[in-house]
């Protein structure tokens, strides 16, 4: 039976080029390649915005994470991509992206082999905007200085994703230990 929630995601090579899609549930259960997009988010003060990751999403629930991310669904390129879940999981449209860097990683969730290209972005936007954070995927939303992440992960580095820790230390050094 189809996955009504996720549409079929793109199917790449290991060298990321498109030769299909499936389903996500597929996806990871044959390994295959994919991609997906990650953004982050700071604001006028030098901070990061970080979701937590809501208790029934299928990897990492409870884990914190970059402010939006999410699957290159079929029919989709990454930049649209990164612009739908801003809109879906924050409620911010019209944000401008800054492309940081596309790599390729593996890892296994359970059963799950997780074989994919993730590009990540970064917007800035103003001290004070307000997000209207999807609730199924999004438990909570909170700001850290550089200062105060790099203690969160010292302290607790199981609460945070795999990915995001990989991101902060490739692509954003000041908010890495």
């Amino acid at each position: 039976m189809p996955d009504i929630k996720y549409p079929p995601v793109v199917i790449v090579d290991e060298n990321d080029n498109e030769i299909g899609t499936a389903m996500l549930a597929e996806t990871w259960q044959k390994g295959l390649y994919h991609r997906i997009v990650a953004v982050f988010i700071t604001d006028d003060k030098g901070r990061m915005l970080l979701q937590l990751r809501g208790p029934d999403v299928k990897v990492y629930p409870n884990c914190w994470d970059q402010a939006a991310g999410g699957h290159v669904d079929k029919g989709q390129s990454y930049e649209t991509s990164a612009a739908n879940e801003l809109a879906e999981e924050l409620g911010l449209h019209g944000i401008t992206l800054t492309e940081m860097g596309t790599h390729k990683s593996n890892a296994h969730d359970g059963d799950r082999i997780i074989n994919q290209f993730e590009r990540v972005y970064k917007a800035e936007v103003p001290f004070g905007t307000k997000f209207k954070p999807e609730e199924s995927e999004v438990a909570e939303l909170e700001w850290f200085t550089a200062p105060e992440l790099k203690a969160r992960i010292a302290h607790q580095p199981d609460k945070f994703t795999p990915g995001l820790l990989y991101d902060i230390e490739h692509y954003f050094p000041e908010f890495w230990s």
